[in-house]
């Protein structure tokens, strides 16, 4: 199975939700990939890998450098979890393939036969509206789209979910939205419940019940290189993040 972090907009914690889903599902004994398609590396970051740690990443593979087999490493300490590392080459990987016939299918060309290896495959995708966004929904079969609770993530969620409905409607095979997460939650913000209960109210089943908090430990762990639940497995958004993975998957495999 392959689930994608997924939102055009930066900023609504798709990297600490990827990472903490990942870390997770490989706790529960799952075997599990994280992909990392960002150019600034933060999930990647938030795993313990530093920008000069890296000899081969995704974009290796997107350029046919590398096999995808030949860039996926172990992280330390989770012997469930491994990584496909982003990389600031990725900033570039438009111009890359700018000549490639089906640019946008070379992720799921990488991706998908890599998904054979592992329980479960986690891309935490790339911000804005370029090749590497659009190839995500092609790559993946289940999106989960973190936002926060205010106003401008609410207005990009209506966006995004315009462009998803039209993306779909052209095109056979996109992944299927699991659900909405509300991220970096903090009702002590006056406007707080009022976003929520729009969000809720406009995506009546699309909504995961679970939040997550704002927790000044998320921001914490990936100096530290330790996913949150492994850095601080008691405070409240890494048990957030537990209760999610376990909605998610009870919420995918009923759907299947």
């Amino acid at each position: 199975m392959i689930i994608a972090a997924f939102h055009p907009k930066g900023g609504v914690g798709k990297t600490t939700t990827a990472v903490n889903l990942a870390a997770t599902l490989a706790h529960s004994g799952r075997s599990v990939l994280l992909v990392d398609l960002e150019a600034d590396m933060n999930a990647s970051v938030s795993l313990g890998v530093r920008p000069t740690d890296i000899n081969a990443s995704i974009a290796h593979v997107l350029r046919h450098d590398k096999r995808p087999s030949e860039v996926v490493r172990a992280v330390p300490g989770l012997p469930q979890l491994h990584l496909i590392t982003g990389s600031p080459e990725l900033a570039a990987i438009d111009v890359a393939l700018r000549n490639v016939r089906q640019p946008e299918r070379r992720l799921a060309d990488a991706v998908r036969p890599l998904s054979r290896e592992f329980d479960v495959v986690i891309i935490d995708a790339p911000a804005g509206y370029g090749l590497m966004v659009t190839s995500v929904p092609l790559a993946a079969q289940e999106l989960i789209v973190p936002i926060r609770a205010e106003y401008l993530p609410l207005e990009s969620l209506a966006q995004f979910l315009r462009w998803y409905r039209d993306h779909r409607s052209a095109r056979k095979g996109l992944a299927h939205v699991s659900g909405i997460v509300l991220t970096m939650v903090d009702y002590r913000r006056q406007a707080t419940r009022e976003i929520v209960d729009i969000i809720r109210l406009h995506n009546r089943r699309g909504v995961f019940r679970t939040e997550i908090p704002q927790d000044p430990r998320a921001a914490e762990a990936p100096s530290h290189g330790i996913p949150l639940v492994t850095y601080a497995a008691d405070s409240r958004a890494s048990q957030a993040y537990e209760r999610l993975t376990a909605e998610l998957m009870t919420r995918v495999s009923r759907r299947r």
